[in-house]
Parts: structure tokens; C-alpha cells; sequence
């Protein structure tokens, strides 16, 4: 057994060249099973007129998956914890954040 202190681990994150830009989304859905956690972000296209299966009118809104990120379910809980942090972090340095709708 080593008495030793363990070095600090420095995480570097390498984002490859094709993802450097990044992925718009303006929606996202989640889900999940026993193991997982699956977040899809999606965007919105446009709407299309139809009809449902009595021949009533409807309004179709067809929407992309534009990335999907899976998550062993015993990280969620850090997700959610990040995600608070930054928004705090956020509103702190640029004011609230306007909620949809709102």
C-alpha cells in the first residue's frame, strides 16, 4: 500500500475538427431503459398541413434528430448538477435567462 498523494489529473478535451462547430438545436426529448439515459436534440422544421385518420384536418410538426448522447444513468445526476452550475453561473454574468413562452 503507497502512501503516496495521487497527482492531480489535468482533463484535456479534444473536440475533433468536424465537430468544432457544433450542432443547432432548439428542442430536445429525453428517454431511457434500465442502463441509459438518451438525450435527443432536435430542431424544429417547418409544419405541414394533413389530415388525421378520420379526415380531420391537422397541423403535422415533423421535428430532426440533430445529435443524440447517450448517459450511464449514474452520471445524470452530475448532467443535472453541470447544467445548474452553468446556468447560475450564466445569470450571474449576463442576467436571467428569459424562460420560453415567457
Amino acid at each position: 500500500m503507497s502512501d503516496a498523494t495521487p497527482s492531480p489529473v489535468n482533463v484535456e478535451v479534444i473536440v475533433p475538427e468536424a465537430m468544432s462547430a457544433g450542432v443547432y438545436a432548439n428542442g430536445f426529448t429525453c428517454w431511457y431503459n434500465r442502463t441509459d439515459f438518451t438525450i435527443d436534440f432536435v430542431i424544429y422544421l417547418p409544419t405541414d398541413p394533413g389530415v388525421d385518420e378520420g379526415g380531420n384536418p391537422v397541423v403535422r410538426q415533423p421535428v430532426q434528430v440533430v445529435s443524440r448522447v447517450k448517459f450511464p444513468t449514474a452520471m445524470i445526476f452530475r448532467l443535472m448538477q453541470t447544467l445548474n452550475d452553468s446556468m447560475s453561473n450564466y445569470e450571474k454574468q449576463f442576467g436571467a435567462i428569459v424562460h420560453l413562452g415567457e
